[in-house]
């Protein structure tokens, strides 16, 4: 496979979907949470300039020794490195795999959808899309085809424990707020199987404060430092003097958090604040003073309890709205001009039973036609 390049814009295309928006630095692709591969200087460039120093000597005999020498030893290096990297992406990704998504019209013509109850679970974000009666047109669809939520045992909800909850058999197929990670992969290829995910609607990371709190936006860096500690009262981005109690989702399963930090998810500060589900999280900021929130960007256009904040890309102080007019600003989503957006997905787990098949079926589902619609009306960014 070949690997994927920078385009004129600085940015990564990939050769899966060939989205060719990417930013420099991209480990996965935003618009199919596939890997990418950044391609490094050709061997051919390399070789000219490792030659450009040699005078005075036979130009064949160069060639001959580069061909019968170098050339092997450069082909056996080229095969490594390609082996390696096809390698990687096969154990890592089995989204390689999925020719059977694809996209139809309307519900009823989705093929192969199994028959029985499946259990899924994880991102919270998806029950907006059942509210809007998703699943009631699905069983209308196929009345065979019976959906389950199930909660994990300890009852805190979330992206990590679905997929957890999925790898342990626990689920037929689970919903996530972030690209699944390299240590997931690994462990369903342990236990003889593989995931896959596939995007089927595009979010973002919303906050809101406390109605009391009144600034004109924060940047996404001030946003971080927020959720890490560094930055404590709210005098320090323009506010009051007021400490900040930060609220998030449960912050051991959260994708929203690792959406935010990235890397950094790890150095979360012990001041935030945990609640069960999104309608508490509200709940929480609204009757909590200095607090703030965040959550999927959809919901917080929905709420009237809580104060809307505008993020800036950076720490620039462009601030782009969450919300105008009331309502979700779409506009900024599709343009990429809104700071933190994400895709949502479908895991599958790829073992080739009936629970592959709920998986493969509820995706293309919800990419038709018909499915997209629903994935408007409940408030998210459709794909297709």
């Amino acid at each position: 496979m070949s690997t994927n390049e920078s385009n004129a814009k600085e940015s990564i295309i990939c050769t899966w979907c060939s989205y060719d928006a990417n930013p420099i630095g991209a480990k996965y692709c935003q618009k199919c949470g596939k890997p990418l591969v950044v391609s490094s200087v050709a061997i051919q460039e390399r070789m000219t300039r490792s030659t450009l120093f040699v005078t005075g000597v036979s130009l064949s005999a160069i060639l001959l020794l580069l061909v019968g020498v170098g050339g092997y030893f450069f082909w056996q290096q080229a095969q490594s490195s390609l082996n390696v990297s096809t390698e990687n992406i096969s154990s890592n990704n089995s989204s390689s795999n999925n020719s059977d998504i694809r996209s139809y019209t309307s519900m009823k013509e989705v093929p192969k959808v199994p028959e029985g109850t499946f259990n899924f679970g994880g991102s919270l974000i998806f029950a907006s899309l059942v509210a809007q009666g998703t699943h009631k047109a699905i069983n209308q669809a196929h009345p065979n085809f019976i959906l389950r939520y199930t909660d994990p045992v300890d009852n805190q909800p979330g992206t990590g424990k679905g997929i957890e909850m999925l790898l342990n058999g626990q689920l037929s197929f689970a919903l996530s707020g972030r690209p699944l990670e390299d240590a997931e992969y690994k462990q369903a290829t342990e236990r003889g199987f593989k995931l896959d995910q596939v995007a089927v609607a595009i979010d973002g990371l919303g906050s809101y404060t406390h109605p009391d709190i009144s600034i004109p936006g924060l940047s996404v860096a001030q946003l971080q430092d927020i959720y890490t500690g560094k930055i404590t009262n709210w005098k320090e981005v323009g506010g009051p003097n007021l400490p900040i109690v930060p609220f998030s989702i449960n912050t051991k399963t959260t994708a929203l958090l690792k959406t935010l930090l990235g890397s950094k998810v790890g150095s979360v500060s012990p001041k935030v604040r945990s609640s069960r589900d999104y309608t508490v999280l509200v709940r929480d900021v609204a009757s909590t003073p200095g607090a703030i929130g965040i959550g999927a960007a959809m919901l917080v256009a929905t709420q009237q309890t809580v104060r809307p904040v505008a993020l800036a890309p950076g720490d620039s102080k462009q601030y782009v709205p969450v919300v105008t007019d009331g309502q979700l600003n779409i506009k900024a989503f599709q343009n990429a001009t809104y700071p933190i957006t994400r895709y949502l997905y479908v895991i599958i787990r790829r073992d080739g039973r009936a629970d592959e098949q709920a998986g493969v079926a509820y995706g293309n589902l919800l990419l038709s036609k018909e499915g997209q619609k629903f994935v408007e009306k409940a408030g998210l960014v459709p794909i297709r």
